[in-house]
Order: C-alpha cells, then sequence, then structure tokens
C-alpha cells in the first residue's frame, strides 16, 4: 500500500512541476516593460503592449510608469527614480499581497490586473484599474 502511495505523490509532484514549469515559461517568454502607455502611467513594452514583465535589477521608463502609479493610485508612496530597487520590489508585493496572488515582487500581467494606473489622457486625471484597460 505505501509502494502506491508513494507512486501516486510522485506522480502527482511531476505532474504539478510540469504546470508550473509550463506558467513559468509562458511568463519567461513575455517581453519587458520599457516605456510608458501614452495615456495612463503604465509600464508597456516596446511593442506597446501591457503584457510585459518587470522584476528587480530593470530600469528606465517602465519602472518610472510603475513607480508613478504605485505612488498615485495604489498609495504606496516610494521614490520615483526609474529603478526596480528593493523599494519596488517591496510595494509590488504589498499589491500582490493585498490581491491574494503570488507575491514574488515581479510586476507583469497578474500584478498589472490589480493595479489601479493614472489616466492622463483627458483634461482631468484620475485612476483606473487595472483589469478594466
Amino acid at each position: 500500500m505505501s509502494r502506491v502511495f508513494r507512486v501516486i505523490a510522485a506522480t502527482a509532484l511531476a505532474v504539478s512541476g510540469l504546470w508550473i514549469g509550463a506558467a513559468q515559461a509562458s511568463a519567461a517568454s513575455l517581453p519587458t516593460c520599457t516605456k510608458q502607455d501614452f495615456f495612463f502611467y503604465k509600464p508597456v513594452a516596446d511593442n506597446g503592449s501591457d503584457s510585459c514583465v518587470m522584476g528587480y535589477g530593470n530600469q528606465g521608463d517602465g519602472v518610472v510608469a510603475l513607480q508613478r502609479a504605485l505612488a498615485q493610485c495604489n498609495n504606496i508612496f516610494i521614490g520615483v527614480d526609474g529603478i526596480y530597487g528593493n523599494a519596488t520590489k517591496s510595494a509590488v508585493i504589498q499589491i500582490q499581497r493585498a490581491a491574494g496572488i503570488a507575491q514574488d515582487g515581479v510586476y507583469g500581467p497578474n500584478t498589472r490586473a490589480h493595479m489601479q494606473f493614472l489616466y492622463i489622457g483627458g483634461s482631468t486625471p484620475y485612476c483606473m484599474g487595472g483589469s478594466s484597460l
């Protein structure tokens, strides 16, 4: 009986490992957020897609857009320096924790869906939810 249990457990671990590996591979295939959307303080990739990722060590306009959104619409006040360092990672983890999603400190589509972003395309700026954009 214990041999059957070990085989079932090993199979379950292998299957879950394959599933997790596939999820990581799909996230790894997303482009890096490199700039700010034209109408929102929202990170986007070079091709304009908001299905992009950033993490510790990234730098540039995409990080600036994220930091502005964190401060202006998500009430997490960190410096806006364009560097995805410890403060930005911790702020992203706060968003992820509040949303009940994986807390890895990496900004990507799942985190974006739980954030607010400042719309700057009209006469009066206002915050909008990430999943409604």
